[in-house]
């Protein structure tokens, strides 16, 4: 069993204030590495909180995806192994790759998630891809970030598609994990991640439509803050207690296999977990929740179909084929084969007739 590190963060307008306080016991010098947008969005506060604490050395781009060579590029920057901390800046795969680099130096590493997309920011789990943006596989550090501080109002104005996928990507972790652990002698830390997942879903269909109608306005609501905590957070501490094995299931081995499957278009990581995840419920029987999730993508656009994920109706068989073998089904409760889960396609697909 890995080493269980529950998510510590500061959340609001005014998170990143608290950056001082938290920060310099673990030295005088950062710097922040992320994506050019979200360095952008974010830098300029985070110096500004700093200022007369923290000396920040250096900022620099993580790379152009979450890949082992990005991650080691960094490592060699003399910057870098100079600071006392790294501050990783912006969606998951610029925290991935700062999480894994960090890890390599051995450096105390915090968060800033400029999106809300994935609990990455919180999770110890590095999601890594090959040079050539395929998924590669994933990996766990020492532990999770020392530290999240989630600015409300950069999130807010985020680019709006990130937060629509963040959604659908976190509703699944309601159920992939139960679904995983399905049967298991599970031990106290394992029951509690199992039960943390089960917390996920509540917020997502309360406040998701509202919070997602907020970041269209660019403006701090009641409900992002609720919001972004479920996608955040609340399946970050699932992910903490539970090994990787357990931390998916159907729904991410869909997308895992659709990165890998030829497709039309371009679409986000949450956007096809969440119609994976539908396939999963309807595979499984558990119909009822498959209609609350299935109704919520309707309600905001998510995918709900084979050709919403560019993949042709009537000739899934690769995609089903290839989300067979990934690392996601290495757990589950019971044999699934080609034929269930080309079945529970279909039987999605007649609900959009």
């Amino acid at each position: 069993m890995k080493s269980t590190f529950f998510p510590h963060f500061t959340i609001g307008t005014d998170a990143y204030d608290a950056i001082p306080g938290i920060c310099r016991e673990y030295g005088k010098t950062a710097v922040i590495v992320g994506g050019n947008k979200s360095r952008a969005a974010a830098e300029p506060l985070i110096r500004k909180a700093c200022e007369g604490t923290i000396e920040i050395t250096g900022s620099f781009l993580y790379g152009d995806d979450a890949t082992f060579e990005n991650a080691e590029a960094l490592t060699k920057i003399p910057e870098i192994q100079k600071a006392d901390m790294i501050f990783a800046v912006g969606g998951g795969r610029a925290v991935d790759t700062s999480k894994w680099a960090s890890h390599l130096l051995k450096k105390p590493l915090f968060t800033f998630p400029t999106l809300a997309s994935n609990c990455a920011s919180v999770t110890a789990v590095c999601i890594m891809y090959n040079p050539d943006h395929s998924f590669r596989g994933s990996i766990y550090r020492d532990r999770n970030a020392y530290h999240t501080f989630i600015n409300t109002e950069i999130i807010a104005h985020s680019p709006r598609e990130y937060f629509w996928a963040g959604l659908g990507d976190a509703l699944a972790k309601q159920y992939e994990v139960p679904f995983s652990a399905r049967g298991m002698d599970l031990t106290w830390v394992q029951q509690t991640g199992v039960r943390n997942a089960q917390n996920v879903a509540p917020g997502i269909l309360k406040y998701g439509k509202e919070a997602l109608a907020a970041v269209d306005r660019q403006e701090v609501n009641d409900a992002l803050e609720p919001a972004i905590l479920s996608i955040i957070v609340a399946p970050g501490m699932a992910s903490v207690c539970i090994e990787d094995d357990l931390d998916s299931s159907l729904a991410h081995a869909i997308y895992n296999s659709h990165t890998r499957t030829p497709h039309k278009g371009n679409h986000l990581h949450g956007a096809v977990v969440n119609y994976g995840l539908q396939v999963m419920l309807t595979m499984d029987g558990q119909l009822e929740e498959r209609d609350k999730i299935y109704n919520f993508a309707k309600s905001i656009d998510l995918p709900h179909c084979l050709a919403d994920i560019g993949i042709d109706p009537a000739h899934p068989d690769e995609l089903v084929q290839n989300c067979l073998h990934t690392k996601d089904m290495r757990v589950k409760p019971y044999d699934i084969t080609f034929d269930m889960v080309y079945k529970a396609m279909m039987d999605l697909e007649k609900l959009n007739h």
